[in-house]
């Protein structure tokens, strides 16, 4: 087909989703990708394109490739912009990713906090500000960890040997869900419970990584797909001959937190009330949990239930467990198509109407508002 483009993609990130998002505006621009870089790891040898769709590459080899190619090709760089060369680029609003860490491990009442991060790009130093400063804004502090390397190589190790220091529970924010999976590692050799002990929380929410961890990663989502085909419209604008400012766009919101069982408690110091905690967040789809049960489950009397939540937590077992059941529909909410009273339902309110009036008292709009806000945030 004569005058089709033929558009080369470099990544030093590997995520599906950015690949799908490319080559969903690659069909409909009818474009010629060029993927063998991707899919083999090489510098690209024989090859020729009209533009360049790229990550940040950290490989001197393809780094030197890329930025030099940059200086020659209509190319948009899909990320915040680490290669030291003027380029049209797209980027997530890292600061809000690390704002939505801080505020998920806030509500589950930690008191310690920390980041954890491998490397000095702009991503990751935005995601750490964005975490430590909402911290900052709720009066508290954030410590920071940092074990440089190109991937993430050893930080396991070091952060095995740096927990011996560290308060608990904490909750950590690292800066990719790798890295969550290596301090969860860590964290498993050198003794401490995650959640009970370390509550963890990632950026990127990759399934392969997330949910195939040892303990499943609650993670920051990303709208890669959506991101990358937005970055793939403006090389088309650059290929027909529109001249685009050399400077970042409007950054794009992330999708939101989705919990899994790596921050799955409230942080706790008292042992009865992490075991009511866990056993209320397995029992939490029966409608009917009482005090009175939970009191029973965890061989206590249920005054004294009330008395060590109210010393730990200053709430009571019973607002906590609306806390959880809250908790559990929000990504259901945002996420799926579920009716609202399907969701009510599997997570344990009696009926709809008692979901909606504690939705409305819990974040000020309900719960059918509240679903047509986040969709709007990820159209």
């Amino acid at each position: 087909m004569p005058g089709r483009k033929r558009v080369l993609i470099i990544l030093g990130f590997m995520h599906p989703d950015i690949l799908k998002g490319f080559a969903r505006k690659s069909r409909e621009a009818g474009w010629i990708l060029n993927i063998f870089s991707v899919l083999h790891g090489t510098v690209p040898g024989d090859w020729r394109a009209d533009g360049m769709l790229t990550t940040n590459v950290f490989r001197p080899d393809l780094r030197r490739f890329v930025r030099g190619t940059a200086r020659r090709l209509p190319t948009v760089l899909y990320g915040s912009n680490d290669l030291g060369v003027p380029v049209v680029h797209l980027e997530s609003d890292e600061r809000t990713i690390g704002r939505l860490a801080a505020e998920h491990l806030l509500e589950l009442g930690h008191r310690h906090f920390a980041s954890f991060r491998y490397s000095r790009n702009r991503h990751a130093l935005s995601r750490v500000s964005g975490f430590a400063g909402r911290l900052a804004e709720a009066g508290c502090e954030c410590i920071s960890l940092e074990k440089l390397s190109r991937d993430g190589q050893g930080a396991g190790g070091w952060l095995r040997e740096r927990l011996k220091r560290l308060p608990r529970p904490l909750g950590l924010y690292t800066e990719d869900d790798m890295l969550a999976m290596r301090a969860i590692e860590a964290a498993g050799v050198a003794g401490w419970r995650v959640p009970g002990d370390l509550a963890v929380i990632g950026t990127g929410n990759l399934p392969l990584v997330c949910e195939q961890s040892e303990v499943p990663i609650t993670s920051v989502a990303v709208p890669f797909e959506e991101e990358a085909y937005r970055a793939a419209c403006l090389l088309e604008d650059l290929l027909r001959g529109r001249k685009l400012a050399r400077r970042p766009l409007a950054p794009v919101a992330p999708i939101g937190v989705i919990p899994r069982e790596s921050t799955n408690a409230v942080a706790s110091r008292h042992s009865v009330v992490r075991r009511a905690l866990a056993w209320m967040t397995e029992q939490q789809r029966e409608p009917d949990l009482s005090a009175a049960q939970v009191a029973r489950a965890c061989g206590v009397s249920v005054r004294l239930l009330y008395k060590v939540f109210e010393t730990d937590l200053s709430s009571s077992p019973m607002a906590e467990l609306l806390g959880l059941r809250l908790r559990s529909a929000r990504p259901l909410l945002r996420l799926g198509e579920e009716k609202i009273s399907t969701i009510a339902e599997v997570c344990g309110f009696a009926n709809l109407r008692t979901f909606q009036r504690a939705f409305l008292r819990w974040h000020g709009c309900s719960a059918t508002v509240w679903r047509a806000k986040q969709w709007e945030r990820m159209a």
